[in-house]
């Protein structure tokens, strides 16, 4: 059940689910692949000079990689790298070797790297963070959920299978887990600390925000997860799970903390480090209510009321419009590139989908010229199985993690859900209208589209109109997955059998390292199509 806090939503422990935290899992992880990872998509076409920054800090991961390629002999039976052990912690656990190695042949001041700092300030590691956290989400899961929702089909590599067949497997999944926990969120609660140490909550509220994003997107995929024992060094490298109610709980306090954190006194603040927002405290808190709205939409299937009165409530103080979008534009070389470039442009592995285009044909919807590579007006068809269009598929497209669009479509829906029917309408066709102004469709051709009664109909609209509109809008973003698996809309036809995956398997590293504790029946086969808590 759902109960409305003054700050948006929160859950209680009703209706039979537990909140309790479920049994310990390993986090520990054989990874030093993922150092390199932190490398990538940390630059944007629209604040360039963040780059400079960045450059130290990828450096110094990078030399880090060498010594851990160069100085790792763990068994294959035992954990390699621990999830929550962060660069500037091995920066600081090898750097320290090298006098004890050296200092007796030479003077010791020599050893001082400045590509190699041992303790990382925070103005290098926001960006890190920022940029792991778009790079990652923009990755794996986005593109999983993209062949599974049937905006994608595979064509060629594993991809293939995963269309055709469902065929994700653990291994599949096991990279994203690992780098989310190691690179993303640990880095982010390092950056917690030490905003705390240093009087700087500014700096503290955006990493609680992305932390958040973080965890949030991690139970989206896989249901509940470790979390609150967590992230804590060598002190556990077990960690339990916490329930998917439990997370959803942490979430909501932790965006709840952020604004609050926005608000202090700050002795550093982000600035020209932060990729998002350029230091705009206001736009923060915007992002932390948006943030709030998504999460209460979730939870329709648990109290539909509850969870649209709350959604609206936070809707009321976030995004006001496009400018307001949390999203990353990527650079234009090889370690800086958007995610689902290589694997359109390079491996060509993945293709628009039969589906998608149906859809966009029959509406005869004026992005596509950006969706797809062919058309080259706003009435050419889409064929089956087309190239990605350049507005998504090149080195340098873009990574949106919210948008004011989704939140006028969660707007839609909570009014619709909640009686408010002529507010629905306006809300659903304003969202739609953002998405055109947002792939830069001309005026006129948007309004044609609008004027489509297959598109807005005369009367009410319904749910399928706005989850449809949605699932466009939302185009390679994971969000669209939830959505379907909340709402049963687009009406999608499983590509074989008569079941579609509702969360990914569990990661082979958990099954490996902690095996005892982890879900019971996560090992089965089935266990991708079983419902999570908010799905149930």
């Amino acid at each position: 059940m759902l109960s409305a806090s003054s700050r948006g939503w929160m859950c209680s422990s009703q209706g039979g689910t537990s909140s309790s935290v479920r049994s310990t899992q390993a986090l520990t992880r054989k990874h030093h692949s993922s150092v390199r990872a932190m490398g990538k998509g940390l630059t944007t076409s629209t604040i360039p000079a963040f780059a400079p920054s960045v450059l130290v800090f990828v450096q110094a991961s990078n030399r880090v990689e060498n010594m851990l390629n160069n100085c790792t002999h763990h068994a294959m039976n035992k954990p390699k790298l621990t999830q929550h052990r962060s660069l500037a912690a091995l920066l600081v656990s090898l750097l320290a070797l090298l006098p004890v190695a050296c200092d007796r042949w030479v003077d010791t001041s020599l050893n001082v790297d400045p590509n190699n700092p041992a303790d990382v300030p925070m103005k290098l590691l926001l960006p890190a963070v920022e940029g792991s956290l778009a790079w990652y989400y923009g990755s794996d899961p986005s593109r999983f959920a993209s062949v599974i929702t049937q905006h994608h089909s595979g064509v060629d590599r594993q991809h293939m299978s995963f269309y055709e067949n469902y065929a994700f497997t653990e291994s599949d999944v096991d990279n994203y887990w690992q780098a989310m926990y190691t690179i993303v969120m640990n880095n982010a609660n390092i950056l917690i600390k030490k905003a705390e140490a240093q009087n700087s909550p500014h700096y503290a509220g955006v990493a609680r925000i992305l932390l958040a994003y973080a965890i949030g997107n991690i139970t989206d995929a896989f249901g509940d997860a470790p979390f609150s024992d967590a992230l804590k060094g060598e002190q556990n490298t077990t960690p339990r799970y916490d329930s998917q109610q439990q997370i959803y709980l942490t979430i909501g306090q932790l965006l709840d903390q952020a604004m609050q954190d926005l608000d202090a006194q700050s002795v550093l603040s982000p600035g020209s480090d932060d990729y998002f927002y350029g230091g705009d405290r206001a736009k923060w808190k915007k992002a932390a209510w948006a943030l709030r709205a998504r999460y209460a939409i979730h939870l329709t299937k648990r109290d539909a009321a509850q969870s649209s009165n709350a959604a609206l409530a936070a809707i009321a103080n976030s995004f006001s419009s496009n400018s307001d979008d949390l999203v990353l534009r990527f650079g234009e070389s090889q370690t800086n590139y958007n995610p689902l470039y290589a694997f359109v442009q390079e491996r060509n592995d993945i293709r628009i989908a039969p589906f998608f285009t149906d859809l966009l044909n029959r509406l005869q919807d004026p992005r596509r010229p950006m969706i797809g590579a062919t058309p080259k007006t706003a009435t050419d068809s889409i064929p089956a199985n087309d190239d990605l269009g350049a507005f998504y598929a090149s080195i340098n497209s873009p990574v949106v993690l919210l948008s004011y669009a989704e939140l006028k479509f969660i707007e839609a829906e909570a009014r619709l859900r909640t009686g408010d029917l002529s507010g629905a309408k306006n809300a659903y066709v304003d969202a739609i209208r953002a998405s055109m102004a947002w792939y830069g469709v001309a005026d006129a051709d948007a309004a044609a589209y609008l004027a489509n009664p297959a598109v807005v109909p005369a009367g009410d609209i319904t749910l399928e109109h706005i989850m449809t509109q949605k699932y466009i809008a939302l185009y390679t973003q994971f969000e669209t997955w939830t959505d379907w698996r909340r709402t049963n809309f687009p009406a999608l036809t499983p590509m074989t059998g008569n079941r579609i995956p509702r969360r990914f398997p569990l990661p082979q590293s958990e099954r490996l390292f902690n095996g005892a504790n982890i879900p019971a029946g996560s090992t089965s086969a089935d266990w991708k199509f079983t419902p999570m808590w908010w799905d149930e």
